[in-house]
This record gives C-alpha cells, sequence and structure tokens, in this order.
C-alpha cells in the first residue's frame, strides 16, 4: 500500500505542478485583482493557513478509510493524489488573484508536505 501511495502521491505532486505552472504563465495575461502589500499578505496567510489546517483533517479520513476493509484501494490511492495535488489550486488562486509567483511556491510547497504525510496512512 505505501508504494501505491508514494506513486500516487508523486503523479498528484507532478499534476501539482501542472495546475501551477498554467496559472503562473496565466497570471501574466491577466489583470491583478488583489493589490497592496498588506491584501498580499492577508491572502497569503488564508490561503496557507486552509493548505496547512487540511492536512490533519485528511490524514483522519486516509487513515479511516485503509483501516476500513470495505474501502476499495483504488479509492484511498486516488483520493491522496487528489489531497497531494490539491494545495496546487489554492496556490494557484493566489497567483492569479495577486500575481506573485513566488510568494504562491510558498503554498505550493504544501504538496510536499502532503506526500511526506502519507507515511501515517496505515
Amino acid at each position: 500500500m505505501k508504494r501505491d501511495l508514494l506513486a500516487s502521491g508523486i503523479i498528484g505532486l507532478a499534476t501539482g505542478a501542472g495546475i501551477y505552472a498554467g496559472a503562473s504563465a496565466l497570471s501574466a495575461r491577466i489583470p491583478l485583482l488583489l493589490q497592496g502589500t498588506i491584501v498580499t499578505a492577508i491572502t497569503l496567510v488564508i490561503l496557507l493557513s486552509l493548505a496547512l489546517l487540511e492536512i490533519p483533517m485528511m490524514l483522519f479520513g486516509l487513515r479511516q478509510m485503509a483501516r476500513s476493509h470495505s474501502t476499495p484501494r483504488r479509492l484511498i490511492v486516488g483520493t491522496f493524489g487528489f489531497y497531494v495535488a490539491f494545495a496546487a489550486v489554492y496556490a494557484s488562486a493566489f497567483v492569479l488573484l495577486t500575481g506573485q509567483i513566488a510568494l504562491g511556491l510558498v503554498i505550493a510547497a504544501v504538496c510536499l508536505a502532503r506526500l511526506v504525510s502519507g507515511i501515517w496512512i496505515e
């Protein structure tokens, strides 16, 4: 199961990188909705908090799914892949709203933390 989760997590990481790269390229072509240092900082804190606070909740759910004998393995592995990739959605929203690609990488880095968190799924 660990090998399947790792493979799914790597696919999720690659998917997240693609989503973030697309949003970064698109951010140069659309007008920025949020400007200003304080607004950017508040947006960063909110989206980063969402990405981080989701980790324990999802780990709890994935562990419960893994312990249940009636849950198909494909469902657990697929959910883990989406879980890893979804931090890039928050990062992409931040980049599209503010145009700050470098700060968006801080949120996108949560994808790596989510991939590593897969070791607690039994």
